[in-house]
């Protein structure tokens, strides 16, 4: 199964095939219709949204860590408390239960859709890959570690 890793603005250039898995605390409003946290739907791709990798999603740990861009003191990813105690919580899950877990559902929704198609994982983050201050360093890196790529979805 191939998994990808891109931002939210990127979903309206996905296809039915692709499963956009939001790794967000909080997600923005539309991807669930603002219809609450749980609430999943397709979109006029057919594409679902409000779909979440709960796992991925910053923790307790990374509460208050992060002041955002603008208000950041050290503005170095390298010496950024949030992104180090994210990566620390990355390190706790198991790679194969994840891995396990997203060829399920990845399973599921091939059969549910019916489409031929390989199907695709995307995990969805806040910041374009041009901004270093966002969880996707972690991830990459934590994936990498487990011997696994991602690979950047950017349509646009």
């Amino acid at each position: 199964m191939k998994i990808y890793i891109s931002y939210f603005y990127q979903i309206r250039f996905m296809k039915p095939y692709m499963i956009p898995l939001s790794t967000a605390k909080h997600d923005p409003f539309w991807f669930h219709q603002g219809k609450g946290h749980n609430y999943q739907f397709k979109d006029k791709n057919g594409v679902w949204n409000g779909i979440r990798a709960e796992v991925f999603a910053p923790g307790p740990e990374c509460e208050g860590l992060c002041s955002g861009i603008k208000n950041c003191v050290t503005a170095n990813p390298q010496s950024c408390n949030f992104l180090a105690t994210y990566r620390k919580q990355l390190d706790k899950l198991n790679f194969q239960e994840i891995m396990n877990r997203f060829e399920k559902l990845g399973k599921a929704v091939q059969k549910k859709e019916q489409f031929k198609e390989e199907p695709i994982i995307v995990l969805i983050v806040y910041e374009t890959p041009y901004n270093p201050c966002s969880e996707r360093g972690p991830l990459i890196d934590w994936f990498a570690a487990n011997g696994y790529n991602l690979t950047e979805f950017n349509q646009n």
